[in-house]
């Protein structure tokens, strides 16, 4: 099997000299739910972000479906966009808008400019969107505002957004860290149900290694910019948590 995604020796160094990735490299298979873990500031959403062309790699290369895409520009940057989807922490909506719009601001890449200013979706989008805010969960609330909704609500909408785009790789950078504790299931239930019934490869970064171990495929840890861990869930013993956070730390569970 050809991986979708190949990263290789990349690397990012900041304006100000800082090393965010130093070197990282791996794979990442079609269809795989890959989760990324590690401290804060050990590089997760660099990658993403790099990933995403949101970030320009200082080094190396990323390989999307055998191609180059490294420090891609113009329309191969749009391309890209169009394909390798990204959700966030704070989920990112139009509080003002509703639902259904904002799932369909996940179109905007295919919709002429003048017929996305008046809202003016195709049909088929528009189906598009409610298929996909059905998926998570949420369509009864698709023609309310979306500020109106719960946290978990609101990222469920912002997967259903990424899902308008028709990507082929969806990035989520911390999803559920904004989030309770019994909300954090709900998403990543969702999220590993547009995994396994779209077939969607999907590469989370996430905190908690009880969730990790839930909803993962793979593993990667990255530690100070390096990657340090490439295996299973299921691998991550005591030691290697201690490698990978520290000797002090403590295993925090979401149940």
């Amino acid at each position: 099997m050809e991986p979708i995604l190949q990263v290789r020796n990349v690397e990012k160094t900041y304006d100000n000299g800082v090393k965010a990735l130093k070197g990282v490299s791996f794979d990442v298979n079609p269809g795989e739910f890959l989760v990324v873990i590690g401290l804060s500031g050990s590089g997760k959403s660099t990658l993403l972000r790099c990933i995403n062309h949101l970030h320009t790699p200082t080094g190396g290369e990323i390989h999307f479906k055998g191609k180059n895409i490294t420090g891609a520009k113009g329309k191969d940057l749009k391309e890209v966009r169009k394909k390798v989807a990204m959700i966030f922490q704070h989920f990112n909506l139009v509080p003002r808008l509703s639902v259904l719009d904002n799932a369909l601001n996940g179109a905007l890449a295919r919709t002429p400019t003048l017929a996305s200013i008046f809202k003016q979706y195709s049909d088929e989008d528009r189906e598009k969107a409610l298929e996909y805010l059905d998926l998570v969960g949420i369509r009864e609330k698709a023609f309310i505002r979306a500020d109106q909704l719960s946290g978990g609500q609101q990222q469920r909408v912002a997967i259903a957004r990424s899902l308008t785009q028709s990507p082929e790789i969806l990035l989520a950078d911390e999803p559920v860290a904004s989030l309770d504790p019994a909300t954090c299931h709900t998403v990543m239930d969702y999220l590993k149900k547009v995994n396994k019934e779209l077939g969607i490869t999907v590469v989370c970064n996430l905190h908690f290694l009880s969730l990790v171990r839930q909803y993962a495929d793979r593993v990667i840890a990255l530690k100070q910019g390096e990657l340090v861990f490439n295996g299973s869930p299921d691998d991550i013993t005591d030691e290697w948590f201690q490698t990978i956070y520290g000797e002090q730390a403590k295993e925090v569970h979401i149940n």
